[in-house]
Formats: C-alpha cells, structure tokens, sequence
C-alpha cells in the first residue's frame, strides 16, 4: 500500500505550501543519491519525496487526495509527474529546483560526509591522559589523550568518515570528547579531592579559551 504523502514529507495534513516547499527542500538535500550513496534505496525514497510534493503542491489534485486518497488521484495524471515522467534524479531536480532553491546537483567527485564519535573520559583520565577505543570502519583502533585534555575538545581522524562518491576522497571521523566529574564521594575520595585542590596552582589552570572558566577551576570548584 502507497504511503501517506503527508507522512513522506513528515507534515501535517494543515501544512502550507511554504510549508511543503521547505520539508521538500530538506529531504531533497538529505536523499540525493550524490550525498547519500551508502543508502541504496535513497533514489527510490527521493523519487517518492518528489511525488507527494508534486501532488500536495497543486490544489486540485490535493483537494482529490484528501478526499478520496491514492484512489482519488487514478486518471488525474498523478502518475505522470515527478516520479514517473522523468528519466532520473537529475531530472527532478531541474524541473522543481531550477535555480530556485539554492540547490546544484553535482556529478562530478564528492567528499564523503563527516562522521562525529563521542567519548566520555573521567576526570582524572582527562587530567593524567588515557588510551581510548574508537570504532573506524577499518576496525577499532586504540588512541592516546594527552595530560589535560580539555572538554569539548575534537580531532579528526582523516579518511576515516564516510566514503566519497564519484571519486571524491572520504570524510573524517570526528572525535568529540566529553569529560564526566565525579559525583557521591566517599569520605576517603573527597580528602584526595580536596589535597589535589589546594596544590593546584595557576600554571595548572592553563587551557581556558574566550575566557570561558577551564575544566581544572570547574573540578578545583567542585572539590573545593
């Protein structure tokens, strides 16, 4: 059975046609096969993006479906638009984007798309450095943190993203690492805590940028 067009578009049944054009518009950057090759039913879902926006842009034949659904649409030519009547992708995109929509289909190399890991370290990790696992598509592969690493810290691991299409090189994996701080302290961990704090000078404090506070104030707060 067709899907709802309205549930294609991810609208709802009151939606506007500024409305449609932009839920459109960003399913159409989404499922171009060109940016979205690893998904290989990306044309066919495109090519249904592109159908129920033909027929929920023209009144007449909304006003059909609405009332009657896909049977409402049989002999009113919804058939022979945007997914049936052109050849391929391209073609769609060249009868409804035009240059209106800001969009340029792209045949030549593409880079592949970036790919964000998120990692979560400990305080003390973050403050001594450590070895963490991360998953690359040529397997797990062990990386090291420096001493005092800061949160919110990212770096790349290049080529490791998704692959390019049409030639292009792939993209990166990027690592974002975030840095969890202890909570519920026992007695014995909270005077460590607290002889850490009271040695921490200045120097240690390094690594605050645009004058936001630094993670060691943040811990030395928290201890203190």
């Amino acid at each position: 059975m067709p899907r709802d067009f309205y549930d294609v578009l991810g609208v709802g049944r009151d939606a506007n046609k500024a409305e449609l054009k932009t839920a459109f518009r960003k399913l159409a950057r989404e499922l171009h096969p060109d940016v979205n090759d690893h998904d290989p039913e990306a044309e066919e879902k495109f090519k249904a993006a592109a159908e129920a926006y033909e027929v929920l842009s023209d009144p007449e034949r909304r006003r059909a479906y609405d009332a009657y659904g896909h049977e409402g649409l049989r002999g009113a030519g919804a058939g022979a638009g945007a997914a049936g009547g052109f050849t391929s992708v391209e073609d769609i995109f060249q009868a409804f984007f035009g240059g209106g929509f800001g969009f340029e289909t792209r045949r030549g190399p593409m880079r592949g798309q970036d790919l964000i890991h998120t990692v979560e370290i400990t305080a003390v990790e973050a403050m001594l450095g450590a070895k963490i696992a991360i998953p690359s598509h040529e397997g797990e592969r062990e990386i090291e943190l420096p001493p005092g690493i800061q949160p919110g810290t990212q770096f790349a691991l290049r080529g490791h993203g998704m692959p390019g299409a049409n030639g292009g090189p792939p993209g990166d994996l990027v690592v974002a690492v975030q840095v969890v701080v202890p909570s519920e302290l026992d007695e014995e961990q909270r005077e460590l805590a607290e002889k850490l704090a009271e040695t921490i000078e200045p120097r240690n404090l390094r690594g605050s940028q645009g004058g936001e506070e630094s993670f060691f104030s943040r811990v030395r707060r928290a201890f203190g």
